[in-house]
């Protein structure tokens, strides 16, 4: 196994703030590369980002920009410019998030860089893209998504629209670009030209819509997960004498299902119609589970919901307790997935962090670097820079 990533030998130059961006960027950080966070004089904003903060430094900021490097240039200066320009030319990537042609006016568009450095993938990222009448419109978390229709799915119908609680737009956003990254370095190796690639955060969740879309364009039956109803109310599991659980009945035999219904005393519902072929209808996303809820949460009050999921799972089905933070955190599956690092921060102290997802055999994604305070490798970089522009004055 190499002790280097996959991306070991790509460096990549990061313009962008906040949380799309600098999630991109820290996927290829993870795998190997050399990221040079380029921050303004006051940081990314998202250093401000909080409360929570770890010490003094924000847990976003923490959680988007280990495995990189901060350097601080004021590219509101020639010299900042300059130094920028500079360090794109001898990038493999440059990933950037600024105002639709905030980048030509700073003289670091793709346009204006691709004639030295020939090799660069450069990837735009936007709220809303490149064309079209919202193409200037500056883009939260919920502006997003109130646009790409994602406020429709939660809530109760009749009642306000309810944003997603995670930040789709902007996280699944940071993943599609990395994909777009390594796609684009993927046909680098094969005829030796990059290019620029730019990924939208609506067009991002539009993507993501696509299923619900295209089971309601037109329905041999008007029922199914994505047909039932267009907004999906609060689904809280089913409550049992010692907190919820979560559970889908599959196909078993009808000696499970007798089992289960008698171990339950609901022998009433062998008549009804609505727990038909095994209840497989009235679990989950069944077509009956909302309204016969009530009944299965009647024979299962007196019992916990240990007792609940063994019983289920002895039957053939699915069962798993609704989980918070620390007991999440506590289960065994968690630790047997080593999801979780700690961190030694310069000024935020120790810190706990999710891992990388992904596992390779050879090539691991690692954690080498803290997040950086602000300008940390400033110096080290420009150094760097000057070295080269003295040694070849054309580079």
């Amino acid at each position: 196994m190499s002790s280097a990533g996959s991306l070991d030998g790509v460096r990549v130059i990061d313009f962008t703030q906040g949380l799309c961006g600098p999630f991109c960027t820290m996927q290829l950080g993870d795998a190997g590369a050399e990221v040079i966070k380029i921050e303004p004089p006051v940081g990314d904003f998202a250093r401000r980002m909080g409360p929570p903060f770890v010490g003094d430094e924000s847990a976003v900021f923490l959680s988007l920009n280990r495995n990189k490097k901060s350097v601080v240039l004021d590219l509101k200066t020639s010299a900042g410019r300059e130094a920028a320009a500079r360090l794109a030319r001898d990038a493999d990537v440059l990933v950037e998030d600024l105002a639709p042609d905030a980048v030509e006016k700073l003289g670091l568009g793709y346009a204006q860089l691709q004639g030295a450095n020939r090799k660069l993938v450069y990837c735009s990222i936007t709220p809303f893209g490149e064309d079209g009448p919202l193409r200037h419109i500056p883009g939260s978390e919920l502006v997003v998504q109130a646009m790409a229709e994602y406020t429709a799915s939660l809530g109760r119908i009749g009642d306000p629209p309810v944003r997603v609680g995670a930040d789709i737009a902007s996280l699944n956003t940071g993943i599609f670009a990395a994909q777009a990254i390594l796609a684009a370095l993927f046909h680098r190796i094969k005829n030796g030209d990059g290019q620029r690639v730019a990924v939208s955060e609506f067009g991002s969740l539009l993507h993501l819509r696509g299923i619900m879309w295209h089971s309601m364009s037109d329905p041999d039956d008007w029922y199914g997960f994505h047909l039932d109803h267009y907004t999906k109310p609060p689904d809280y599991g089913y409550q049992a004498k010692n907190g919820p659980l979560y559970f889908i009945l599959r196909r078993g035999s009808s000696e499970d299902w007798d089992r289960l219904v008698m171990e339950l005393g609901m022998e009433e519902v062998l008549a009804d119609p609505r727990f038909a072929d095994y209840g497989r209808a009235a679990t989950s996303i069944g077509r009956y589970a909302t309204e016969v809820k009530p009944i299965w949460e009647k024979a299962f009050e007196d019992r916990t919901r240990e007792e609940i999921i063994d019983l289920i799972k002895a039957v053939g089905g699915d069962a798993v307790p609704i989980m918070d933070y620390p007991s999440l955190m506590a289960h065994p599956q968690v630790a047997a997935l080593d999801a979780i690092a700690e961190i030694d921060h310069h000024t935020a102290g120790r810190f706990k962090t999710v891992r990388p997802v992904a596992r390779f055999s050879e090539t691991p994604d690692t954690i080498r670097m803290a997040p950086p305070t602000l300008g940390e490798h400033t110096d080290e970089i420009l150094r760097a820079v000057r070295r080269r522009r003295e040694s070849d004055p054309k580079s």
